[in-house]
């Protein structure tokens, strides 16, 4: 039975700049745009690093890509809506891969942020998704086992880690498509009134 949900930030809670600036880069650049991202969003490289080594990749000026990557303009209220009324019957998480503090200091409202019993940012445990480590790191600052936690994410292969761990977990698409799927999941106490 599911006592805690997991969710991700960019691409469920808010858009995802820099997957969308990824995306559009030539193949042989994406690859390692991403490890490098990764690589700051655990801390492995300063932000400086980070950006330089984006510049030397892509050519983009390091102001443009600081631009970019504080520029998720768009938060999803539909499922922070949703978060609120899981609140009462669930512990709730938020776990992104993140090289800054930006999402509690700037994105997150006082109130949204008082949805979530914690926070675990990359950057701060220097390790990141995939590693299955702070997936269990992520239930065990909830108390729960691993077992007892939903991952909601859009990233299919940290949903297929965390099944491995024996979590349940949703592909984030959309908000109607999750929300059916998380309560489908979380059962009657999915869908409190």
């Amino acid at each position: 039975m599911a006592k805690a949900l997991i969710f991700d930030c960019f691409g469920v809670l808010t858009t995802d700049s820099w997957r969308e600036f990824v995306a559009k880069l030539p193949a042989a650049q994406r690859q390692k745009a991403s490890d490098l991202n990764r690589a700051y969003g655990a801390a492995f490289i300063s932000k400086a690093e980070f950006l330089n080594s984006i510049k030397d990749l892509t050519g983009k000026k390091p102001t443009d890509i600081d631009k970019l990557l504080d520029n998720e303009a768009y938060k999803n209220t539909d499922l922070l809506q949703h978060i609120a009324r899981l609140k009462p019957a669930y512990k709730i998480s938020l776990l992104s891969n993140v090289g800054s503090s930006w999402i509690s200091d700037k994105f997150l409202t006082a109130d949204e942020r008082a949805l979530f019993d914690d926070f675990l940012f990359s950057y701060k445990v220097r390790m990141a998704k995939p590693d299955p480590r702070i997936f269990m790191l992520a239930a065990e600052r909830l108390g729960v086992l691993p077992a007892e936690c939903v991952l909601v994410d859009d990233v299919e292969s940290y949903c297929a880690v965390a099944r491995e761990l024996g979590m349940g977990a949703v592909l984030y698409k959309n908000f109607p498509q999750a929300k059916s799927e998380l309560d489908e999941l979380l059962g009657s106490a999915g869908s409190p009134a």
